[in-house]
């Protein structure tokens, strides 16, 4: 059976004029729900709920609202604009862009190219940054809501990067309790490198 709840939250969006009076101890219960609700039908098996929660949950006005939070205010980047030079930092800007994205269909949506920008590194490199403008950080912040859940279900229990609740303190913890005893162990270090193509190679 398809799920059929329906975004309780919808019906008052209309009603919303002021960002400061918007209870967000309820927006973050609410996808703190759907997504518990994600990651258990993962785990079992069921991908068809997986899919229709994680549709709730996309349009969700609550879940619309906290990442538009975390892009604007909560963020380090929140004073960073991308290409066009938008940023939000009034609560009036913050509930345009609210209203701009319950008005709009997600899959009409095109990303903006990022501005690139080069930060100096401590060994005097230069490390590439690449910046997406607000809106596309708003949308990636919503499919990491919609995502994250389903992939927690996937993970190995010893997998520690860029995962939620988890540390660097977490991985050297566990790494502590492996050799501890004293029996000899190896320690493999590795890294990812990317390697920039040009389109005129193709």
């Amino acid at each position: 059976m398809r799920n059929t709840q329906k975004d309780t939250f919808v019906s008052t969006t209309s009603n919303i004029t002021n960002w400061s009076s918007i209870d967000w101890k309820k927006a973050e219960k609410y996808v703190d729900k759907i997504q518990k609700r994600i990651y258990r039908a993962e785990s079992e098996g069921d991908y068809r709920k997986v899919r229709d929660l994680q549709r709730l949950l996309g349009r969700s006005a609550y879940a619309q609202l906290l990442a538009i939070k975390r892009v604007t205010q909560t963020n380090k980047g929140k004073r960073t604009a991308g290409i066009d030079g938008f940023r939000a930092l009034t609560d009036k800007k913050r509930m345009e862009l609210f209203y701009k994205i319950r008005n709009r269909n997600i899959n009409l949506h095109k990303p903006k190219p990022a501005l690139r920008k080069y930060i100096r590194k401590k060994n005097g490199k230069m490390r590439p940054l690449s910046i997406p403008v607000i809106l596309d950080r708003i949308y990636q912040e919503i499919l990491r809501m919609v995502l994250e859940p389903q992939w927690e279900a996937r993970f190995e229990p010893t997998s520690y990067g860029f995962r939620p609740k988890r540390s660097i303190h977490d991985a050297a913890e566990r790494i502590f309790n492996y050799i501890h005893p004293g029996n000899w162990v190896y320690v493999f270090e590795g890294d990812f490198v990317r390697q920039e193509v040009s389109l005129s190679s193709f």
